[in-house]
């Protein structure tokens, strides 16, 4: 008899592993390591593109395990998070620094060009407007919203066509109407601000997939 019991107690067990294990193949490990690898997006209010971007294969986490959704972005890096999702990981150029390969490769479809690379060093909402619209019509081949004139609600529009701003809002306006960038309250663009991993991960979102856009109908 306690031979027989030690020996049913083994098959229970052995259930028990292969009902874990089945509950385990239902829900996958890649749903739950979102929430695992980057504790510090949980609740964040960018969580789900986030979320979407890290499965897209556009962005990772950093080496302490968290994915630090409000520190800056660069311009390489931006690139590099556009550039992964859309053609994949590409090596250094010629055993160079890490983000040459990317530059080269937006240099070569057309998103960045030489005076990008040399002169932005601090990059803001404007830079990825101009970056993000790029990408519409050279990777994407979206046609371009006819009118964008709801900018020129914005309090920061800029009222005259002598400075540099106004044609950066040729391509805010692109992006805006589309409902892949938004405004801040004022309501402003405030295009000179600089740009989050969390922003920066629903812009390309937004930017990859038009089902997440909310278009604006003027």
């Amino acid at each position: 008899m306690i031979a027989g019991k030690s020996h049913m107690k083994k098959i229970r067990i052995a259930i028990l592993a292969l009902v874990a294990f089945a509950m385990l193949s239902v829900f996958p490990v890649e749903c739950l390591a979102v929430s695992i690898d980057f504790p510090d997006i949980q609740g964040h209010w960018a969580e789900r593109y986030i979320s979407l971007l890290v499965e897209q294969g556009g962005i990772s986490g950093m080496e302490d395990g968290k994915f630090h959704p409000n520190d800056l972005v660069t311009l390489r890096q931006f690139i590099k998070i556009i550039i992964c999702s859309e053609y994949g990981e590409i090596d250094p150029i010629n055993g160079g620094d890490w983000a040459s390969g990317y530059m080269q490769k937006a240099l070569e479809v057309g998103i960045i060009d030489a005076w990008d690379i040399e002169y932005i060093i601090t990059f803001t909402r404007y830079d990825a407007a101009r970056i993000v619209a790029g990408c519409l019509t050279y990777v994407f081949g979206e046609e371009a919203a006819a009118d964008t004139s709801i900018v020129e609600s914005f309090e920061d529009y800029p009222t005259s066509c002598r400075t540099c701003r106004s044609s950066f809002y040729e391509t805010v306006g692109q992006c805006y109407v589309k409902g892949i960038i938004t405004g801040r309250p004022g309501p402003v663009f405030d295009g000179d601000a600089v740009l989050t991993r969390a922003e920066a991960c629903i812009m390309i979102m937004k930017m990859i997939d038009p089902a997440l856009r909310e278009p604006i109908i003027d």
